[in-house]
């Protein structure tokens, strides 16, 4: 594994809601307002409240079904620009994922995972109704290797993305 040296995205400040308040900001200004798109130039869409389920955690990813219960995840809000990165897929080997998963309505629901061989980030899209978006953002973070196996029972791989 190659690690591609990302740089994080690091604020600092005691205060938690300013901390907060300034990576809603970052996701705001560079995804909700504007226009990203994928290595093949298909936009994606990104709704402003779904920052709070992106940049939270499980303490137990295995038995959350989906569910966090940790307001604030450090490692995903200072990978937060790791994101567009991903979507890109330039100098990085990249796998893409379809699976059909319940959400916590039973409904079943598509999703595209794609998946960082290079450090393990794990970016989880879904194919948007809405005109001009293929995609809509769901959430990103990094994976353990025994996430990555659990996600990739099931799935199938739609494209595998060399380092370019």
């Amino acid at each position: 594994m190659v690690d591609p040296g990302w740089p994080l995205c690091v604020i600092e400040d005691e205060d938690e809601d300013r901390l907060i308040a300034a990576y809603r900001q970052i996701y705001l200004d560079e995804y909700v307002r504007a226009d990203v798109r994928d290595w093949a130039g298909r936009r994606v869409r990104f709704h402003a409240p779904s920052f709070a389920h992106a940049f939270s955690e499980a303490t137990n990813y295995r038995l959350s079904a989906g569910v966090h219960d940790v307001p604030r995840s450090p490692k995903r809000l200072q990978r937060i620009r790791w994101i567009k990165l991903a979507l890109a897929g330039a100098g990085v080997q990249i796998e893409v994922l379809a699976q059909t998963r319940q959400d916590n309505r039973g409904r079943m629901k598509r999703r595209r995972s794609l998946i960082v061989l290079d450090n393990r980030y794990v970016v989880v899209l879904e194919p948007s109704d809405e005109d001009g978006f293929a995609f809509a953002f769901i959430t990103a973070f990094p994976a353990d290797q025994s996430y990555l196996d659990r996600i990739r029972r099931g799935a199938t791989v739609l494209e595998r993305r060399a380092r370019a």
